[in-house]
């Protein structure tokens, strides 16, 4: 290992000369950099090789060549290239070398030369390697496209483009991406062929014997073969051609025929062909039409495929397509043809017993976005909702707030309403947005405000979820309906402890609220503690902490002790322990926390 470095550090020698010769650096900064490149060859020749060994000197080789040109610019000087340039060029190509021997089932490493030589434009060099990459890595379709790229961008092979074209397509059949990338190569030589001639454009697009014929051709052939042809295969070479017509109709006309014999059971497919005649791309219809035109076609379209294919999932795709027509501000097609068309997909959709239950929910929110929506239409809309999703609860809160906000109903027959939601609703639905939108209509009328007492003991009637949403907010309501008085709020509290099921949030609630009193009873506060001690004493370490502290300001100092040995007694290890840590900064509130 020593007698190659030394070798390489021979090699140099004429480096650092011509750098002192030239001024371009210091003898410091020349030390320097023999120093560094020593230390990167010793990392390269130890015994086990690392790849970011490699990428880390040649990323100081680059950097170093950076810095050279910057040097040479600012002094004016162009002498040397061979000897400083060139010769940290061949530098880093031989340490590429290694690595791509060395670590050749790493993929990086090739897309790192070849980044490296399209930097520094050798386009010779990086089309030597591609072999070399897709003998190791030709199981990725990635490689290929990448050596497809790199001969067509940058070595302007064509050759070699459709040789590697064409063994990818062998080695993987079944890649869209490989068999579409050739047909927009293609694409993209006649279109520079029909720039370039200088003859009628009419005659350059129907000239036979070209190159631009040949290159059709030959993207007419690669689509023909190829065999695994999907609506995502379709989708993205339609894409391609768009950009390339008039050129590319004659393929696409084709693969649109061919599309719509071989996936004619695929919603999707239908789906793309509805927008490609919305976008009036020039392959669908027979001549360009106008924006109003090319939505009337695109609703047949859908109309269509809706006769053979009449599935949830086609009327979502319509209804899709229209939404997001309707949420685009272009002025070309009339703001009420889309809206007709768009309601007219809903209705369609709701007749059929077809519309999912995301749709249905949008369906509602659009009819209740109207200041006054129809209610022959909207109830019929929830109707439908409840009787095919009736585990949906966003349907019942629509209709409760459709009932508190357009119909401005007596309080009895809202609560009808949602008592029935409640009792249809199965097991698993969670009640408590429903016990909310209740809680919210009834705290925004001030008639209803002394009525939410009643509201609170049913709700804390309930299961636990919702009895234990709304404890500690009846203990909230209570004070500000008693302007502060602490006594009615004290005797719930301890019906609700010794009824209920509570959760700490309750206990902590009415600990803060005898905090607030003037002055405070010590007694019940304390209460409040030792009951949240009792419940959750075993597992929650911050309410032994909240009792000590408490004690210490406005109890009994003494009681800290007992306290911890409770605490003790009570607690697991792990819980204790962070109890133990904490109850020290209480006790003794002049520790530095660290």
């Amino acid at each position: 290992m020593s007698e190659l470095i030394e070798f390489r550090r021979e090699q140099t020698i004429r480096e650092y000369e011509c750098m002192k010769h030239l001024k371009l650096f210091t003898d410091q900064e020349v030390q320097s950099i023999k120093d560094k490149r020593n230390y990167h060859d010793y990392k390269i020749e130890r015994r086990t090789k690392k790849l970011a060994d490699f990428i880390n000197f040649i990323a100081y080789e680059c950097n170093l060549y950076e810095l050279l040109r910057q040097r040479r610019r600012r002094l004016h000087i162009d002498a040397e290239w061979v000897s400083l340039e060139k010769s940290i060029h061949n530098r880093i190509r031989v340490l590429y070398k290694r690595a791509m021997v060395r670590f050749a089932s790493d993929y990086r490493v090739w897309t790192h030369f070849l980044q490296y030589c399209k930097r520094r434009r050798f386009f010779t060099e990086g089309s030597r390697v591609l072999g070399q990459m897709l003998g190791y890595h030709g199981d990725k379709p990635k490689a290929w496209l990448c050596a497809i790229e790199w001969e067509y961008r940058q070595a302007k092979n064509m050759a070699r483009v459709k040789h590697y074209t064409l063994r990818g397509l062998q080695r993987h059949p079944e890649c869209r991406e490989l068999c579409v990338n050739f047909i927009k190569i293609q694409m993209e030589e006649a279109m520079r062929i029909v720039r370039k001639t200088e003859e009628d454009k009419k005659y350059a697009l129907t000239a036979d014997g070209t190159e631009k014929t040949k290159a059709l051709k030959t993207a007419h052939l690669v689509y023909k073969n190829f065999e695994h042809k999907d609506v995502a295969f379709f989708g993205e070479l339609l894409q391609v051609l768009k950009k390339y017509g008039p050129v590319s109709n004659k393929l696409a006309k084709q693969a649109i025929t061919e599309m719509r014999s071989l996936l004619a059971d695929k919603e999707e497919m239908w789906h793309l062909l509805a927008n490609l005649v919305l976008e009036s791309s020039e392959f669908v219809a027979e001549e360009s039409a106008k924006p109003a035109e090319a939505l009337e076609k695109c609703l047949e379209i859908y109309q269509e495929a809706l006769d053979r294919l009449p599935t949830k999932k086609m009327h979502s795709l319509c209804i899709d397509t229209l939404l997001e027509l309707n949420s685009t501000e272009d002025q070309t097609i009339d703001q009420k043809s889309k809206r007709k068309a768009l309601a007219n997909a809903f209705k369609r959709a709701l007749v059929a017993d077809l519309l999912e239950q995301e749709k249905m929910l949008q369906y509602l929110k659009l009819l209740l976005h109207n200041s006054s929506p129809k209610e022959e239409q909207v109830m019929s809309v929830i109707n439908k909702g409840l009787e095919q999703y009736p585990a949906c609860i966003e349907i019942w809160q629509s209709y409760m707030r459709y009932l508190m906000i357009h119909k401005d109903v007596a309080v009895d027959e809202l609560d009808a309403v949602f008592r029935k939601a409640i009792t249809s609703l199965p097991e698993r639905v969670s009640r408590l947005p429903l016990w909310k939108m209740l809680f919210h209509y009834y705290g925004n009328r001030a008639d209803l405000f002394g009525s939410m007492e009643q509201l609170f003991r049913r709700a804390i009637d309930q299961g636990p979820e919702i009895s234990h949403h709304f404890q500690p907010l009846f203990l909230d309501y209570l004070m500000l309906k008693g302007k502060n008085d602490i006594t009615k709020v004290r005797a719930e509290y301890q019906r609700m402890v010794k009824n209920y099921t509570t959760t700490l949030d309750l206990h902590r609630k009415m600990a803060n609220l005898e905090a607030t009193q003037t002055p405070p009873d010590v007694n019940e506060w304390r209460q409040c503690h030792e009951n949240a001690t009792q419940f959750y004493g075993k597992t929650e370490p911050t309410v032994w902490l909240q009792y000590a502290q408490f004690e210490r300001d406005h109890g009994k100092p003494q009681h800290m002790q007992s306290l911890y040995e409770r605490a003790k007694a009570a607690l697991d290890e792990e819980s204790f322990a962070t109890f133990m840590t904490e109850y020290e900064l209480i006790r003794n509130p002049y520790i530095v926390r660290y």
